[in-house]
């Protein structure tokens, strides 16, 4: 008997987003279930835009035996999808800036000041979660307490039980509770 909900993530692992939703479909087809709906709708994402699927799909195989996963999951495809048609052309009237290459203006003229021509200028751009959690790490270590403060708040769902981004979060509490002595 085929385990058609392995074989769609093993496909998804394969970046393989059509053949994957397909196996997901089959699998509903055996059994209805809320989780390989939202196992399809992450298929569907991916053909999309993929790196956040990608991302999304970790955090749901790493989550989706949690009672309350469903409810939160739904918030967080939402707010993806909310933002992947809310403004495709928000960069257009300023410019967007990777973060290799925010890496190299670090380099050349610092943090503080690379940081700063992003925030008066432009859009930073991090696909990847563990440059993300450096971009955290930087900007806590350079004095951004309030900037990192708004970045955990709004990403706390993606990265809740990611080792790393509690170890900040706990770094910025000691440091708001050294500041008040």
């Amino acid at each position: 008997m085929q385990n058609y909900k392995q074989l769609g993530i093993d496909h998804f692992y394969k970046k393989d987003f059509n053949t994957a939703k397909t196996y997901f479909s089959l699998a509903y087809e055996k059994r209805k279930n809320k989780r390989l709906l939202n196992f399809i709708s992450l298929c569907d994402l991916a053909l999309s835009h993929p790196q956040e699927a990608f991302l999304l799909f970790e955090f749901y195989i790493d989550n989706y035996r949690l009672k309350f996963i469903d409810k939160d999951f739904d918030q967080i495809l939402n707010s993806v999808e909310f933002k992947n048609t809310a403004s495709k052309s928000e960069f257009e009237d300023g410019y967007a800036l990777n973060y290799k290459d925010f890496l190299i203006s670090e380099e050349k003229i610092g943090f503080k000041k690379s940081f700063e021509n992003i925030i008066h200028s432009g859009k930073l751009v991090i696909n990847d979660r563990e440059d993300f959690l450096e971009f955290l790490e930087k900007l806590l270590d350079n004095g951004y307490k309030d900037f990192t403060l708004n970045y955990i708040e709004d990403v706390f769902l993606h990265f809740w039980a990611n080792k790393k981004f509690i170890k900040i979060q706990k770094k910025l509490l000691k440091m708001k509770n050294d500041s008040k002595i």
